[in-house]
């Protein structure tokens, strides 16, 4: 094996392995994740594991009677299960399911790397691919989403988009690539419905180099249309039910979805086999009539998919719920890290993006730069209104920026053989260097609220929840998914959009006055309210209404029929859990 082929081999595999072993010296191998998504996904593989249809999603221990209608996608899980399944040939059944879900985050990254890898060769040979390999290292080998017990989709929803962008960068435009990165955005659209935009970006890059290049681009684009059409068909049948073929919904792979894709991906396929030889006009008027379908689709199939999910939220949910969700509120939200965390989450995009404009203004790599400005301005748009999205950026920012650290390797090196400039070009595109003014502005501004779950959530709490009979808990929307996942009980409540009902019952039951409360309370089926002064929304709904029953709970004044539970273990634990006396019982005699 040649020494660069070595050296690309060690690059690759550095990023999991740093994973692995930050996570192990952290003490957190072995854990699932701290994002609720995380543990939410886990309990989903559970369900699965445990007999739950291949086609349901329904979380039934989550929301009031009838449980939620989840809205992610088996085609996330598949990798899971594929490691289960190998880890259960030698170790017994709860052990595997550890390992596969700490072994598969690092090894999604692979496939994140493996595709910008691509890309950068594409555009620059071995020397940008090798440049685009170190600055992965440097940008993913400490995040969060690839770290061991991240299992939640995004890590692969990423990585099929870094593919994706690796083979559209091929500049034979070949069909096989074109119609992979097909493949590879229909299998991120069926995973969730995070990157609609940034499909609709690729999709109309593809279509626009076609208008423009015409002929040279017209196998490349009919293979593209055909992987797209193809993969969403793929992903409608293998994770939807015969009974919902129909069912319209906006934020997941459905009908519409699917109709419109179709429209979409075979109408580029038309044109490009009917229009690649006519005049630029004419290919023009194609495209228009492909768009003007696909509109039409989705203007007859779901209409209301035009509008923001989260716009059917109450004023009171978005109030005291989405607006304390951390990652739906813009970049620019009111917080004493703003500093920081605009250098962290934009730094690196808009550096990216000020190098392909100016490639674009030199005439360089006109086509590729094209896509990454799409891209890249898209990806800022999303984190504006939300900023989860910075990630996005991150990942459309590596390949520009690496054939940027390339050519400046290149042009220090043949004035000087000594010159390091290209460390400076290759600090410049680092996310935490963009950090460090305002952490330096800010230093002792506390931004993870972490410990404070933690301490809650001790493993004495779930021994004591875990010998009480199975019921429905009334707890913080935060500890949902974890007492789902560490218990044998239901709640009310948790952080999905779909459960807005849970939602908006636990928040009336939390503010609800001392002469509703218990009403409420057998209404909603609550068998069992937890509790935890350090709470973020313990302390959010005990400030809204001083009355309410969070408010007066966190102060102490228990109702007669809300009966303390003991504490297992030693732990003295701020968590407080109460059983909630039924009306007509013999105990509401005190």
């Amino acid at each position: 094996m040649r020494q660069m082929d070595i050296r690309t081999v060690l690059l690759f595999l550095a990023v999991p392995v740093w994973l692995v072993i930050s996570s192990a010296v952290q003490g957190d191998l072995g854990k699932i994740g701290p994002d609720g998504d995380d543990v939410m996904r886990l309990v989903q593989v559970k369900d699965l594991l445990a007999g739950q249809a291949w086609f349901d999603m329904h979380q039934f221990r989550m929301g009031p009677d009838g449980g939620t209608p989840m809205h992610w996608s088996r085609l996330a899980d598949l990798p899971v299960l594929a490691l289960y399944a190998l880890f259960s040939l030698f170790m017994s059944a709860d052990s595997a399911l550890v390992w596969a879900y700490s072994a598969w985050p690092p090894l999604s990254v692979l496939v994140v790397v493996a595709g910008l890898y691509v890309g950068a060769r594409h555009l620059d040979g071995k020397g940008g691919g090798l440049a685009c390999l170190v600055l992965s290292v440097f940008v993913f080998s400490t995040h969060y989403r690839f770290a061991p017990g991240a299992l939640d989709h995004h890590g692969l929803q990423l990585g099929l988009l870094a593919l994706a962008i690796g083979l559209a960068l091929d500049p034979q435009r070949r069909a096989a690539r074109l119609a992979g990165s097909g493949l590879a955005l229909a299998a991120s659209v069926a995973i969730g419905g995070e990157v609609y935009v940034f499909v609709a970006a690729m999709c109309g890059f593809v279509a626009l180099d076609w208008l423009i290049v015409g002929t040279a681009a017209r196998r490349g684009a009919i293979g593209f249309g055909a992987g797209l059409a193809a993969g969403l068909e793929l992903a409608f049948f293998a994770t939807i039910s015969p009974g919902q073929y129909e069912m319209v919904a906006c934020d997941a792979l459905s009908s519409v979805s699917l109709l419109a894709g179709l429209a979409g991906g075979l109408g580029l396929v038309a044109a490009a086999l009917a229009a690649s030889r006519r005049p630029w006009p004419l290919r023009l008027g194609a495209l228009v009539g492909v768009g003007a379908i696909c509109v039409a689709t989705l203007l007859l199939a779901g209409p209301q998919c035009l509008s923001n999910p989260l716009d059917d939220l109450s004023p009171e949910v978005k109030t005291l719920w989405l607006d304390r969700v951390d990652e739906a509120r813009s970049v620019f939200s009111a917080r004493g890290d703003l500093i920081a965390r605009l250098g962290f989450c934009l730094g690196i995009t808009l550096l990216a993006l000020g190098v392909s404009l100016w490639s674009l203004h030199r005439r360089r790599q006109v086509r590729a730069h094209l896509l990454f400005i799409l891209l890249l301005v898209a990806a800022l748009g999303m984190s504006v209104y939300q900023v989860r999205f910075y990630v996005f950026g991150h990942l459309f920012a590596v390949i520009p920026l690496g054939l940027w650290i390339a050519e400046v390797y290149r042009s220090g090196k043949a004035r000087n053989p000594s010159s390091v400039t290209y460390i400076g070009a290759l600090a410049l595109s680092l996310p935490f260097l963009w950090a460090l003014p305002g952490v330096f502005i800010a230093p002792d501004v506390q931004t993870n609220r972490a410990g404070d779950k933690a301490d809650c959530l001790q493993d004495d709490l779930f021994t004591t929840l875990n010998a009480l009979p199975p019921g429905r808990v009334l707890a913080s929307a935060d500890f949902g998914p974890i007492l789902l996942n560490k218990t044998r009980h239901s709640v009310l409540q948790g952080n999905y959009h779909r459960n807005h009902e849970g939602i908006s019952r636990a928040i009336d039951l939390l503010l609800s006055g001392e002469g509703e409360s218990r009403e409420l309370l057998a209404v909603n089926g609550i068998d069992y309210v937890m509790t935890c002064p350090a709470d973020a929304e313990t302390l959010l709904l005990s400030a809204h209404d001083p009355e309410g029953l969070a408010a007066r709970l966190r102060q102490d004044e228990v109702p007669v029929y809300l009966v303390p539970v003991p504490m297992r273990g030693d732990m003295d634990l701020p968590s407080r859990i109460f059983r909630v006396v039924p009306k007509d019982s013999p105990e509401e005699d005190f």
